[in-house]
């Protein structure tokens, strides 16, 4: 019988995907010794082979949750189970390649502690790192990657209430939005001479302000509606500046994404220049209007060789 451990911050999902399963949630007891340490303890951990689904998003406080889930994980294993991740949102993704020499290469580095730890597969959600949806391994751990853009669309919909412009809020979004045909792209790309990355990949931009994209709003989008998405909206820089473009030609601006994390006031600054700003639970925030239960539980039922 397949079972569901819950991250201390994932309730909220697991409950969801819990319900719409039918597989049951064990309980597991978290708290802080007093120096801070992480403790960990599974109120039932009698598994003798059982599939074990740990739901466990990583952000926010992505050092603690990873501390929790590596402690959890090894439980798991070492008393019988079948462990599988269900990360909503993973932590450290986005050092996906060796940018200078000498650098960690944080994605791999934990790719091998969680298949080390024995994962026996991990399900994401527009996992950055990834850039598509589909099947992957990521250093040897299986992942499949699935993509929330159909959902927010359809939110976006019903919200806007008429026809609308999709566009990406620069060029790194392109593989993003790659199923919506027709969608504009804002930024123009430009490349760092010291490392040849293009800016949406470059750890230089965070120094050097030239080498983030610029933002071009193409005439055609003026007094209409204009659906901003994009996988991930982290400190807004990008995106706010895309939305006070489009809002500078008099259009409706409506902002959607995956993963909100909406770093400091980013998301009050985001609504400045936007008329709505949506995001999916792989993160929950107060912009949190859709679910990925249903995508997740989908996958879990495949996996857990469950017929619905």
């Amino acid at each position: 019988m397949p079972k569901i451990i819950s991250g201390a911050n994932s309730l909220h999902l697991a409950r969801k995907i819990s319900g719409l399963t039918k597989i049951p949630i064990i309980s597991k007891v978290v708290r802080k010794f007093p120096d801070g340490e992480t403790y960990v303890r599974l109120e039932s951990s009698d598994f003798d082979g059982d599939k074990v689904f740990i739901i466990h998003t990583l952000y926010p406080e992505q050092d603690e949750n990873l501390i929790e889930l590596f402690l959890t994980l090894d439980v798991v294993k070492e008393k019988g189970g079948s462990p599988y991740l269900i990360i909503p949102y993973m932590a450290y993704g986005r050092q996906d390649r060796i940018f200078q020499n000498g650098e960690a290469f944080s994605l791999k580095t934990i790719a091998k502690i969680l298949r080390f730890l024995g994962a026996q597969g991990l399900i994401t959600v527009d996992a950055h790192f990834l850039r598509k949806a589909g099947i992957y391994s990521i250093f040897g751990l299986p992942a499949r990657n699935v993509s929330s853009v159909t959902l927010q669309f359809e939110h976006a919909r019903k919200v806007i209430g008429g026809e609308f412009t999709v566009a990406g809020p620069d060029s790194g979004s392109k593989y993003f939005l790659s199923s919506i045909e027709g969608a504009v792209f804002l930024g123009k790309e430009k490349h760092c001479p010291a490392c040849k990355m293009p800016a949406t990949g470059c750890r230089c931009k965070r120094k050097e302000k030239a080498y983030v994209n610029k933002i071009e709003v193409p005439d055609k989008l003026k007094n209409r509606n204009v659906l901003l998405l994009d996988d991930m909206i982290t400190t807004g820089s990008t995106i706010i500046e895309a939305a006070k473009a489009l809002k500078a030609k008099r259009n409706r601006v409506f902002v959607g994404c995956t993963h909100g994390l909406f770093v400091g006031d980013s998301l009050q600054k985001l609504r400045e220049y936007a008329d709505y700003v949506f995001c999916t639970d792989t993160v929950k925030s107060e912009a949190s209007k859709i679910s990925v239960a249903g995508l997740l539980s989908e996958q879990m039922i495949k996996e857990a060789g469950l017929i619905r």
